[in-house]
């Protein structure tokens, strides 16, 4: 699977296997004033947990993530005035990676966690923002033995499909809205419904055996999911819900895309697998 930054992968829920003990080596470090720009974000190179505070709506505080000693970070925020609404931002060299909203969160209750977000850069941004005065926490934890297998974002578009390399291996996502406007592959769009989309994550699949077989493509953890299947020439299959069985014929690649409308989304990670029948 390519590692690009995802989305990251939201909240909640880790499902690496690292068991490193970080509470020893944690640095605690209140926000550093001002940090309302770019030029003077507090720069964060290490595990760290940080004090901060939002003194009024007009506050921003911006962090520089440079990591050393790690390519993927779980991070968390937690807010003590529970009216805040929180807008999370990461931003790469050149756009948003992702933006984050907690009225848009099904369940939000004051905290935001962000498990195994993979760099591919040296450098991101970390803007923070809230409608009224609040204080917070944050968390930054980094790690480089992690073996869990994540959605890469974006992935909207079926030439940006993540691989699912082999049965049963879970590949975990988060249906997250990360714009106003979605822009839609025109090769899904005529399968869908084009409007109140939370998300849209693609996925590839490809049976390179000389067996035709078949499979159930089965999605864990998330409800009311519509799943659009398409050939290796972006052909329309089939659709269902939350699952769906597939004729798996040798030297073949199969698309499936994932489609969550609503709202808002919820704080919690899907995961993504196929079996043989």
């Amino acid at each position: 699977m390519k590692y690009v930054l995802f989305f990251l992968t939201v909240l909640i829920i880790s499902c690496s296997s690292n068991t490193n003990n970080y509470s020893n080596n944690i640095i605690s470090r209140d926000e550093i004033e001002p940090n309302d720009t770019l030029e003077y974000s507090q720069f964060i190179d290490t595990d760290t947990h940080i004090n901060g505070s939002f003194n009024d709506s007009n506050d921003i505080d911006y962090y520089h993530i440079s990591p050393t000693n790690g390519f993927a970070m779980d991070f968390a925020v937690s807010v003590y005035n529970r009216n805040a609404n929180i807008q999370l931002e990461l931003l790469g060299s050149n756009s948003i990676l992702f933006k984050l909203n907690s009225k848009d969160i099904l369940d939000y209750n004051s905290a935001i966690n962000l498990d195994d977000v993979f760099f591919n850069e040296n450098d991101y941004f970390l803007k923070l923002e809230s409608d009224t005065e609040a204080k917070y926490e944050l968390k930054f934890i980094f790690k480089n033995n992690i073996i869990v297998n994540n959605e890469t974002e974006p992935n909207d578009i079926l030439s940006n499909a993540d691989d699912i390399d082999s049965p049963n291996e879970l590949i975990y996502g988060y249906f997250i809205k990360n714009s106003p406007a979605i822009t839609i592959d025109s090769y899904i769009k005529p399968y869908i419904k084009t409007y109140n989309i939370v998300d849209i994550d693609c996925y590839k699949i490809e049976n390179s055996t000389d067996i035709d077989t078949s499979i159930n493509i089965i999605l864990n953890d998330a409800e009311d999911i519509d799943i659009v299947l398409f050939d290796e020439n972006f052909n329309y299959i089939k659709s269902s819900k939350d699952r769906a069985s597939l004729n798996f014929l040798h030297n073949q690649t199969y698309y499936a895309v994932l489609i969550c409308y609503g709202d808002k989304y919820t704080a919690k990670r899907y995961s993504i697998h196929y079996e043989f029948n």
